[in-house]
């Protein structure tokens, strides 16, 4: 349990160094907004939602790590759900029908963005290509790795 514990110290000063790190760059936008290229509201919009909602979710995990680092029962908790081996293989079944779900959508709707425009098109072509480079070097490290 104390290698656990290590555990939850090292991600409680990893998270600590995202939250901050996310927030400087929050910052650096805004202060500097002025020299960047004029964007419409929607995509303002959409920069502020992520930029908050990755602190709010960094902050979560925060507080559920640093109330759980508190408790040995909590920590118990924690750590018997981590290494719950159903819960990784229903995990591991969702990521594997929704990464298949994933590369036929993005291929269906590269096909569609054809037609219609160009630089759509691209954007998706490089996307699903990323995301096969990407699913194919992992497979073949785990290939070789298991």
């Amino acid at each position: 349990m104390e290698t656990f514990k290590k555990k939850v110290r090292i991600r409680i000063r990893v998270l600590w160094v995202l939250a901050a790190g996310i927030a400087l760059i929050y910052a650096g936008f805004m202060f500097y907004r002025f020299e960047l290229p004029v964007l419409n509201s929607f995509t303002k919009g959409f920069h502020q939602g992520i930029f908050f909602g990755l602190e709010l979710i960094i902050i979560g995990f925060l507080v559920q790590y640093i109330r759980s680092s508190k408790s040995e029962e909590a920590l118990k908790k924690m750590y018997i759900k981590e290494n719950d081996e159903r819960e990784g293989a229903i995990i591991r079944s969702a990521a594997a029908l929704g990464t298949s779900i994933a590369f036929v959508g993005i291929a269906v709707a590269t096909v569609i963005a054809g037609f219609l425009d160009t630089t759509a098109f691209i954007t998706l072509l490089s996307t699903l290509l990323f995301m096969l480079i990407v699913f194919f070097s992992l497979w073949g490290y785990y290939g070789k790795r298991i």
